[in-house]
């Protein structure tokens, strides 16, 4: 199992100095190595043409001038044992002549250059595997961070030793956990200060429940009115901690916008808006760590909806006329639902409840999303025609209830399919009344009111006898049926 503890840091003002130098070099050989390995590929796809006189017999000759590797110019492409070098052992090999053609580079510690090497490698293996786009040069602000390797920091109480830079105190908010070890410890510049993130390992990992070990489980619907809805009927308020900001961040920009660019009172607006936006993502985070704690102390199966999240934020496709103009494809009007889905973070949430669910043992999965918000959770009917904005009202068997509730039952009824549970053995209730889920007034939630007497289609309008009729599915369908 791997954990990421996060620890303020607390460095003197020449520590502080040399950490910002390091992340700024460190830029720049980042940016450096990208366009290295970018020309080392096109120039062994587009070979360079290039004239050059041989000294011997004073004759031009004009060859075919490449690269020997495609993911690297400088260094020495083959090992001392004929074998040739990767691109990340080329580029590796070459920070020795890097040394010294720039002495400067020689303060940082020489573990981190190499950290930052496997970064710039990995960067290109995702895009190679189809996992990320072509990695880009990074300005500044974008690039705020450096990794050491395991072993190389050493902790000392409340005291941590970062080589090249020396010991400094750090805010110990909570120990390290018992038979964890160190692996790597990242040091991160934020709006605020400094922070190192420790990432720890523990090999002795629980287990996962068997699926037939699952006493409780749960359905949960993401949405942006609400941010979760449980299959157990409870809705979880989204409070939308962006949108909150809004006006004070709208001001900020004004601000940075009358400023004169590069002078120290423009930097010092930039500033205060990050902390602004530190802010807000530390609500947020604060948020979600509490209700995914809420949700794996209560549950010991948690099914989500597996969202193409990527894909419900993509742009829309261009309208063109005959003659070529350009028509309104509701990309503006689409640019408010992208902010809305960016502030609720379903990512971020879904990943919470998965890194919790692994110290605790406790089974997530994620089922097709598809037509979730249209199938009764009774009888399984699909059609549009079944939801109304936030009401459910099934077509066929006149079921009714909160729309975003129905679907999480969906949603938990298609995950105990996908693992082979049969949904009479997992009880409705969780296995520990939790009061810790952060919630609000039913009326800030915006959950339905009741259904009897709703105005629409006229199957949608049941009698009071029938909404009312207890028993099974099939004595409801048959009460129903009769009156309509």
């Amino acid at each position: 199992m791997l954990l990421a503890y996060v620890y303020k840091l607390n460095p003197s003002p020449k520590q502080a100095q040399t950490i910002e130098r390091w992340i700024h070099l460190l830029r720049l050989q980042y940016n450096f190595r990208v366009r290295e390995r970018t020309e080392a590929y096109e120039q062994a796809r587009f070979p360079v043409m290039g004239n050059y006189c041989f000294i011997e017999t004073q004759a031009e000759c004009c060859p075919l001038a490449c690269s020997l590797s495609k993911g690297a110019l400088y260094g020495n492409p083959w090992t001392a044992k004929g074998k040739k070098r990767t691109p990340l052992a080329q580029q590796d090999a070459n920070l020795v002549d890097l040394k010294q053609e720039r002495p400067w580079y020689r303060e940082i510690y020489h573990h981190v250059l190499q950290q930052m090497l496997k970064q710039v490698d990995a960067a290109f293996g995702r895009f190679f595997r189809g996992l990320g786009k072509y990695p880009k040069t990074k300005r500044q602000g974008k690039f705020r961070s450096f990794t050491y390797p395991p072993g190389d920091v050493a902790f000392k109480g409340n005291k941590v030793r970062l080589p090249g830079i020396g010991w400094m105190s750090f805010f110990q908010s909570r120990p390290f956990p018992n038979a964890f070890s160190i692996r790597s410890v990242t040091v991160r510049k934020k709006a605020d200060g400094f922070y190192i993130s420790v990432l720890l390992q523990d090999e002795s990992v629980p287990d996962v429940p068997a699926a037939n070990q699952v006493k409780t489980a749960v359905g949960v619907d993401l949405g942006i009115k609400k941010l979760m809805s449980l299959s157990t009927g409870q809705t979880i308020a989204n409070p939308r901690f962006y949108q909150q900001m809004e006006r004070p961040r709208s001001q900020l920009n004004r601000a940075i916008s009358h400023k004169v660019v590069g002078s120290r009172r423009r930097r010092k607006a930039c500033q205060r808006l990050a902390r602004l936006e530190q802010k807000v993502a530390n609500r947020r985070e604060d948020y979600q760590w509490k209700i995914a704690n809420s949700l794996v102390k209560q549950f010991d199966l948690i099914v989500f909806e597996n969202l193409n999240i990527q894909g419900m934020m993509a742009r829309c496709k261009p309208k063109q006329d005959e003659n070529g103009k350009y028509l309104p494809n509701g990309q503006s009007a689409k640019s408010g639902l992208n902010k809305a889905i960016t502030d609720a973070a379903w990512g971020s949430l879904k990943q919470k409840v998965k890194i919790l669910s692994e110290r605790a043992g406790v089974l997530v999965y994620e089922a097709v999303p598809h037509f979730s918000s249209q199938e009764c959770s009774e009888c399984g009917y699909v059609s549009p025609t079944n939801r109304d904005l936030e009401k459910f009202i099934c077509q066929e068997c006149g079921h009714h209830e909160d729309a975003d509730v129905d679907a999480a039952k969906v949603i938990l009824q298609r995950g105990l399919d996908g693992l082979g549970i049969y949904l009479d053995a997992v009880p409705r209730v969780p296995r520990k009344q939790d009061k810790s889920t952060p919630e609000e007034p039913v009326g800030r939630q915006g959950k339905s009111s009741a259904l009897v007497g709703e105005p629409g289609n006229p199957k949608r309008v049941p009698a009071m006898g029938v909404i009312g009729v207890e028993g099974s599915l099939s004595d409801r369908l048959s009460a129903f049926m009769a009156v309509n």
